[in-house]
């Protein structure tokens, strides 16, 4: 029995007895929603690591050699030179024009070696009409969660055959279509 003053209210007790009650219910319940958010942040990891592949970024330029490029942004000018670097006569200029694509993208499972992935590219060119043409990479087993392709439609292809007119980029496993990203006229 705890000690009581003489002058101390009996309703003063009781109140004390019903805070400590409610301050010990109130641990109780915050250790429960704590578990709860930890089992739920759990399940969330769980889930983004069984997560399917997704393309992040799409980059494209095209690149031609002849053409001035008069524009204010110093990364554009920039652009153009690093594609020509290396590049001395004419004909060398005139083989690198052409399209050139960088896709990015992420493979949340790219440490199961049973899963393995193809990224195709399609596009049809303006010479040759509805004809699709398709390019298929294999990324090698060695590759990260982060992945980039880059594709280049250049020399006597886009000499002979034209513009791109359209393009699809589709990362596949199996027979069945896990992502892609395509230009509006796909």
């Amino acid at each position: 029995m705890p000690f009581i003053p003489l002058n101390y209210n009996k309703n003063r007790i009781f109140m004390d007895y019903l805070n400590s009650q409610i301050r010990e219910r109130n641990n109780a319940s915050n250790i429960l929603k704590s578990l709860i958010v930890m089992l739920s942040m759990i399940l969330v990891s769980c889930k983004y690591s069984n997560r399917d592949v997704t393309i992040i970024n799409s980059k494209y330029f095209h690149l031609d050699a002849e053409a001035n490029v008069n524009s204010q942004d110093p990364m554009v000018r920039f652009e153009k030179k690093h594609l020509l670097y290396g590049a001395i006569t004419q004909q060398e200029k005139k083989l690198r024009s052409g399209h050139y694509y960088i896709f990015d993208w992420l493979n949340p499972n790219w440490k199961n070696p049973n899963k393995s992935i193809t990224a195709r590219f399609e596009y049809r060119q303006k010479q040759t009409g509805s004809k699709t043409h398709r390019k298929d990479f294999k990324p090698s087993r060695s590759q990260s969660l982060k992945n980039k392709t880059k594709i280049k439609i250049t020399g006597r292809e886009y000499l002979q055959n034209g513009k791109v007119t359209a393009w699809r980029f589709s990362i596949i496993r199996g027979n069945s279509v896990i992502a892609s990203d395509q230009s509006y006229l796909w």
